[in-house]
């Protein structure tokens, strides 16, 4: 990890992530995974303006192959609406570019927002849609009541997606995107219950 400062948050970088990233951007002439990754940066810059609109500026940000993890001072925590806010920020900024793309005739960078979009609003743990189900639930009932609850739909939602990506694989063996999403999928679930 090598570690630079941004505005005075710390923002670690994995020394794989630069090499994952030139690796795709050279093994893809389609130029899919640039738009991937463009998109997944608008995603996370959405979060952090959301977090730095309700006055939750981040402590960290830790950037890696699997991903982008904001870490909140658990100090200056705002309350739940605006932690569901800030969870939905992200995925909203790629509805908002999924529409303006479509509309300029941009329909594969639309697609790749569009995914990214709906899949981070599944309500699974780990996801935005996730976080966000769980900070709306604790303004109704207790943290453990939000949490159980938010854990038996991550396994309800999961559960279809992988029985789906079993028969995809079955129907089409080359169709197996599905089928290693729900896979990744499951893994946060269990490495979110190990933490």
């Amino acid at each position: 990890m090598f570690e630079i400062r941004l505005g005075g948050i710390p923002i670690r970088i994995s020394v794989l992530f630069p090499a994952m990233v030139v690796f795709l951007l050279s093994a893809d002439p389609s130029h899919t995974a640039l738009s991937c990754l463009f998109a997944s940066l608008l995603h996370e810059a959405g979060h952090a303006l959301a977090m730095l609109t309700v006055n939750d500026r981040p402590c960290r940000v830790t950037v890696g192959i699997f991903g982008v993890t904001i870490e909140r001072d658990r100090t200056r925590y705002p309350g739940y609406a605006a932690s569901a806010a800030v969870s939905l920020a992200g995925p909203l900024v790629n509805v908002l570019c999924c529409v303006i793309l479509q509309l300029c005739g941009c329909s594969s960078a639309a697609f790749v927002h569009a995914v990214l979009g709906v899949f981070n609003l599944l309500p699974i743990v780990s996801l935005d849609g996730g976080e966000a189900l769980y900070a709306v639930l604790c303004l109704r009932c207790s943290e453990r009541t939000a949490l159980r609850t938010v854990r038996v739909t991550s396994v309800i939602t999961v559960f279809p997606l992988a029985v789906f990506g079993f028969f995809c694989v079955l129907t089409d063996i080359h169709n197996v995107s599905l089928l290693l999403i729900s896979g990744y999928l499951i893994l946060l679930l269990f490495f979110k219950e190990k933490h």
